[in-house]
């Protein structure tokens, strides 16, 4: 029965192997993965399911976001380069054209080919596809296990733990202190153990290596602080920003750089384990932090050079500020190695707390002590009022000290850290920001050696190089600005004891700020805090940005006065205009659902403030059309004066009398309004006189032509013309007809004519007669008249 069974088998495995054999050269292989796309699927549900997981770590979460954000973008490049073939092929299927319908045969290879392109496109459109819609699900991903991350980081910020002056967490840090330095003691052991080990051949080398560095090091370092203290350069505010920066450069760059050199070396030679490596790098990420910092200090505060000072401070103030900001960054990267450390012990959780807590209590302090003594300061005028800054910095230090006591560690360590990194940060925006804006307003102009140089060298000329060198200066400062606010987000990730942005603080408060909905409008109170944010900071960039065309950019241009005010007037209503519709537009409000409010509300503001409308239009009418421009002289309602502001609703007049006046637009555009300079700044003047009937006239006509034309003010075209007018009563008068340059200065032509002119005439000998009156005194008959006393 055996050998039946195995005779059995024996056949079976022969019909098997026979099946095989025969089996066609074309059978369907096992499905391949040409473009990556099914891996790509496969990626994404491995993250998902990993961030749906409760017991996923925030590192965890940090490392899954960063593989969905690298997924996003292969996948959005693989449609990309899928979507390029396609297109390849339906342009070869194009130039093959279309089956014959007529019957004709084509080639086989013809027809082989088109079959080919034909499948080949369809293939390529179905991948195409499939990418795009992976890509589209890889950013959902990214949105779930950041929103993930969210959640974790809200539970742990918001943690309610015992409170900074509970007894039982610091008896818990007293016995967790002794762990930890056996810890420590015990990876520092185990590292000399691993360096024994390895050799002296490989140690001694590595030290010679080390020795060699520090050497040559050392020489450059004095050789650099040598000419950094014998060299100064100007007291103009180019020379300060470039000793600002010098000076952070050599605070900030010796330290790490030093450092970074030594854990290279150590590691090029193999003596760094990996436990010892990150301790490593988290020293010398902290004293980056402590360098850079006290660089920055350095250069803006210079408390120990006044002369590059860039704030308006005294001596004391600027000292004892750099003082306190140097021991809060100190602090700052004292916990940057302590959680470093803790990571690598795997130390309790006490220290990790403890260490938070002495971190912000720390910052908390050096800024109230800061804040007291800077009001000290102001009352004998040392520091210039800052009330803003002054409230904010209250508010911070109570904040995080109220957390502190209340048991949220988590949240004042995360306040206090930001509040270091973020004047760190605007330090170094600053000073950036005064060294560009002094180079391109001191060094690259007109008139000095590099902006000439610079405009022979590219065939332009001085005033063209220094145009644009401001446009370029206007760029360079909003991207040094746009660079500081992502370099605060960068900091605070690298720095995060969680590894999380600032924005996620809100995400938990987000979520208490309930929206409510009227007549179809969702108004919540999160909306309205950020429009009103938006709204704020709009209307400081709106106005930023008129005062840089007022001051800085259209000044270097060619245009007129009056035109550079309609510019920066236009650039400011729009700026207004478009903030206002953005913070409306953040706050939830559509401008088309209060269409029906304004329609009931029209009649009112149709009857109520018709005259303000009117105004509005009329001054936006005076700026587009410019009837009337900064600077010009006009007369209007009996007011004559030049116009110095054209606001939306009304325009100021300045009177001769320096007196204000302020018009109303409509009157300037529905109004008479006599404009002395509106074509140009020309105008004509006239001098009356009058001389004896005994003056040659001819000779006082060439007197005062010669005294016009001698007159820098008075134009050649059309000349001057002096006319005799009239014979008077007791002379001849003469009128003196002339045009000066610029109107402004008539009266003061007027007079010099007049001076010079009646100079001429007592040279002459040519009179002016006074007045000549023959007075008749007639009685009433019975009372004589009275006869002279020398009669």
């Amino acid at each position: 029965m055996g050998a039946r069974f195995a005779g059995r088998v024996v056949r079976a495995l022969a019909v098997v192997l026979a099946l095989l054999a025969v089996a066609p050269a074309g059978a369907q292989q096992p499905p391949t993965d040409p473009y990556g796309l099914a891996a790509a699927k496969l990626t994404l549900d491995e993250i998902e399911a990993a961030a749906g997981r409760e017991s996923t770590s925030g590192a965890a979460l940090v490392d899954l976001r960063a593989r969905a954000s690298k997924a996003h973008e292969d996948l959005l490049a693989k449609a990309a380069d899928l979507g390029k073939k396609q297109a390849a092929a339906e342009a070869q299927l194009k130039d093959l054209g279309t089956a014959p319908t007529d019957g004709r045969a084509e080639a086989p290879a013809v027809v082989a080919e088109r079959a080919r392109l034909t499948a080949l496109n369809s293939e390529l459109g179905a991948s195409a596809n499939l990418a795009r819609q992976l890509a589209t699900r890889a950013g959902q991903v990214f949105d779930q296990v950041n929103e993930r991350r969210h959640i974790l980081f809200t539970d742990t910020l918001f943690e309610h733990s015992r409170g900074l002056f509970d007894s039982g967490v610091w008896v818990d840090v007293a016995r967790a202190i002794p762990e930890e330095v056996r810890g420590v003691a015990s990876l520092i052991g185990s590292w000399w153990r691993f360096v024994a080990d390895s050799g002296y051949d490989r140690s001694g080398a590595a030290l010679a290596t080390l020795l060699g560095l520090a050497l040559a090091a050392s020489v450059a370092w004095r050789a650099f602080r040598h000419r950094l203290a014998a060299e100064k350069t100007s007291d103009s505010r180019f020379g300060k920003a470039l000793a600002g920066l010098t000076a952070l450069a050599a605070g900030a760059l010796p330290a790490p750089v030093a450092i970074a050199a030594v854990i290279a070396t150590l590691d090029a030679y193999a003596l760094l384990p990996a436990t010892i490596r990150q301790l490593a790098l988290g020293l010398n990420l902290a004293v980056a932090v402590e360098s850079f910092g006290r660089g920055i200090a350095d250069g803006v505060l210079a408390p120990q050079t006044p002369w590059r000072r860039l704030p308006s401070m005294a001596d004391v103030p600027a000292q004892r500020t750099y003082r306190h900001l140097v021991w809060a960054v100190r602090a700052l990267a004292a916990a940057v190695f302590l959680n470093a450390v803790h990571r690598q012990v795997v130390s309790p959780p006490a220290l990790s707390a403890a260490t938070d807590v002495l971190l912000a209590l720390a910052v908390s302090v050096l800024l109230i002590h800061l804040l007291r003594r800077l009001r000290q300061d102001q009352a004998v005028r040392e520091v210039p009022p800052a009330p803003g800054l002054m409230a904010l910095g209250w508010i911070a230090a109570v904040f995080v000290l109220g957390a502190l006591v209340a048991g949220y560690i988590g949240l004042a360590s995360f306040v206090a850290e930001r509040l270091v990194v973020i004047s760190v940060v605007l330090g170094a925006a600053y000073l950036t920001i005064v060294f560009i804006d002094a180079l391109f307003g001191e060094i690259v102009i007109a008139d000095t050696l590099v902006g000439r140089a610079l405009a022979a060298n590219l065939g332009l000329r001085p005033q063209t190089v220094e145009l644009a060198g401001t446009l370029i200066s206007a760029v360079l400062r909003l991207a040094i600005f746009v660079a500081g606010v992502l370099a605060v987000g960068a900091i605070v990730v690298a720095l995060g004891p969680r590894g999380l942005s600032a924005y996620e603080v809100f995400g938990r408060m987000r979520e208490t700020f309930l929206g409510a909905g009227i007549a179809g409008i969702t108004i919540s109170l999160g909306a309205i805090f950020a429009a009103a944010v938006l709204l704020l900071f709009g209307l400081l960039a709106t106005r930023a940005i008129q005062h840089w065309l007022e001051r800085q950019f259209l000044p270097r241009t060619s245009l007129e006065p009056g035109l550079q005010h309609s510019i920066s007037a236009i650039v400011g209503y729009v700026g207004v205009i478009a903030v206002g519709a953005l913070a409306l537009a953040e706050a939830g409000i559509d401008l088309q659902k209060i269409a029906l409010i304004a329609g009931a509300l029209s009649v009112g503001i149709g009857f109520g403030l018709q005259s303000v409308v009117s105004n509005f239009v009329s001054g936006l009418i005076l700026l587009a059309e410019r009837p009337i421009r900064v600077g010009d002289s006009i007369v209007v309602k009996g007011e004559e004066g030049w116009v110095r502001r054209i606001r939306v609703r009304a325009t100021e007049i300045e009177t001769f009398e320096r007196a204000t006046v302020i018009i109303p637009n409509s009157e300037l555009i529905t109004g008479v309004v006599k404009n002395w300079t509106h074509a140009n700044t020309m105008g004509r003047i006239i001098l009356k006189l009058g001389v004896g009937y005994e003056s040659d006239p001819e000779q006082v006509r060439d007197l005062m032509l010669e005294c016009a034309q001698e007159h820098p003010q008075v134009v050649d075209v059309p000349p001057p013309r002096a006319l005799l007018l009239n014979f008077g009563d007791s002379a001849l008068e003469f009128e003196l007809r002339c045009v000066v340059a610029d109107f402004d200065r008539s009266l003061i032509v007027k007079s010099d004519l007049y001076f010079a002119i009646l100079k001429r005439l007592r040279a002459a000998g040519i009179s002016i007669p006074f007045p000549q009156r023959e007075v008749r005194l007639i009685g009433d008959g019975a009372t004589p008249l009275a006869k002279p006393a020398d009669a």
